[in-house]
């Protein structure tokens, strides 16, 4: 997982990957023209993004998950967001399997999850290895985000 911002990307760049690079590069492209709800074609399946308003849940509403196939690089463009994150470890029992159309897998919040809240002009990455809780906060916040999906072929 990496937590950071656009100025700080900007400011003290440490991760160097060019797909990495290209999706914040992306990110900020797409930022820039307020786009409307759904999705941004960037390389179709391998990198696109989907654009999101929603209703912040509950901490008690909201699972985790986590994703084989793709990495999530999630930014807030307005509203306040807490994520959940907790490390995939062994032993760790899904309550729901592997949806591989979805690319996605639901767990219980485990017992040492850390609450991340995020700001406008943060973003959050998150690799197959972590589990997280995404779009919490109180019930009356509205949240607008960036997710931009790349798939994990694209690094080998």
């Amino acid at each position: 997982m990496i937590l950071s911002s656009l100025s700080s990307w900007e400011h003290d760049r440490k991760v160097e990957h060019p797909i990495i690079v290209e999706a914040i590069e992306e990110l900020q492209n797409i930022i820039k023209d307020h786009p409307a709800p759904g999705r941004v074609e960037i390389r179709g399946n391998e990198m696109y993004a989907i654009v999101m308003e929603l209703d912040a849940k509950s901490l008690d509403e909201q699972v985790a998950e986590n994703h084989e196939s793709y990495i999530d690089v999630q930014y807030l463009i307005a509203g306040e967001e807490i994520y959940g994150w907790s490390p995939l470890r062994e032993g760790i029992e899904p309550t729901k399997p592997y949806d591989s159309e979805g690319d996605i897998t639901f767990y219980n919040p485990q017992n040492d999850e850390i609450l991340l809240p995020l700001k406008p002009e943060m973003f959050v990455i998150f690799f197959p290895h972590d589990i997280h809780r995404p779009c919490m906060g109180t019930k009356s916040t509205k949240i607008k985000k960036v997710v931009i999906k790349i798939h994990v072929s694209l690094f080998k």
